[in-house]
């Protein structure tokens, strides 16, 4: 067994020509290293080096351990720059799965942003159902997943944030002027909203009925974006998240055709930052997960921005 320590020696010897010379370049003494040496020729059975007319010189077996025991040491010191560099040191595949509402504007635009200053990291990014995304982090398959709910388990661990549904509402419409929609303003009115199945449908129903309104979900669609020419055109209203409210503006900087009011009674919406609590991640994974929480935030509170702007 040859060590780090005995190839540095080695190689300091042949390179500098003796023993005193590597000492000095080492910081050590000269009996220091002539006794790593001896312990290496020991430990090989063959003399390394030989004494002719008092100058040391190396034996042909030398020159094939020194070859050898320089591209170690070169790995040794690559590795050791990369460990000392951090996240940028080396490229860095950052896998994600999002559920379809952060996928296409929100997660991109964060991933943009942080590989300005982390240009080596990669990115794959897979979208799917929040079950399937919360199921895909259990199975410890991704870094890195966006969801709506999510409970911290054995498994995985979520950041989660509460934020409270909006009303959208097409540009223009009287109740704009009202910072509160209730059911009982939308009486009589069709929503567009999500399946039946979805959190916010079951909510938004039993909101309207302990109210005494009839709820009638015309216009039933996968998702929020599906909706926007729908209440735009003046057909509809809708209740979802203030993030696919936020994505309308995204989208359409200067469309003014929905604008969003606050809606009671709450309906709360959930989602959460999840990552696995058995798939160890890197450095640039972790740095990216606070530059995930910090543009949540923001984006959050841009939101409520929206919310309160009214301007009647």
């Amino acid at each position: 067994m040859i060590s780090l320590w005995q190839m540095t020696v080695i190689r300091e010897i042949m390179k500098s020509g003796s023993i005193s010379a590597a000492a000095r370049e080492l910081g050590r003494t000269q009996p220091a290293l002539s006794a790593t040496v001896k312990e290496l020729e020991k430990n090989m059975n063959y003399p390394i080096f030989k004494r002719e007319k008092g100058r040391l010189m190396p034996m042909p077996e030398t020159f094939f351990l020194l070859e050898k025991a320089t591209e170690i040491l070169d790995q040794v010191d690559e590795l050791h720059q990369l460990l000392q560099a951090g996240v940028e040191a080396s490229p860095t595949k950052i896998t994600l799965s999002s559920m379809p509402v952060l996928s296409e504007h929100f997660l991109p635009g964060v991933i943009a942003k942080f590989s300005k200053n982390h240009p080596k990291a990669g990115f794959q990014v897979a979208v799917q159902k929040s079950p399937e995304v919360i199921s895909s982090i259990e199975a410890q398959r991704f870094d890195i997943g966006l969801a709506e709910r999510g409970e911290d388990t054995d498994l995985i661990k979520c950041r989660r944030f509460d934020v409270d549904c909006v009303c959208a509402l097409p540009s223009g419409d009287p109740l704009l002027r009202k910072s509160v929609i209730e059911p009982h303003d939308l009486a009589g009115r069709s929503c567009a909203s999500f399946l039946p199945e979805h959190h916010i449908t079951k909510a938004l129903k039993m909101a309207f009925d302990s109210a005494g309104v009839r709820f009638d979900p015309k216009f039933q669609m996968q998702n929020g974006a599906a909706q926007y020419e729908i209440i735009s055109s003046g057909v509809a209203f809708s209740v979802f998240s203030p993030l696919t409210a936020w994505i309308h503006r995204k989208m359409w900087k200067d469309n003014r055709s929905l604008e969003f009011r606050r809606f009671s009674p709450k309906i709360p919406y959930h989602f959460s930052i999840i990552t696995p609590k058995r798939r160890p991640l890197s450095r640039a994974a972790l740095a990216f997960v606070e530059a995930l929480e910090s543009a949540v935030r923001k984006t959050l509170n841009d939101t409520r921005k929206l919310v309160d702007d009214v301007s009647y």
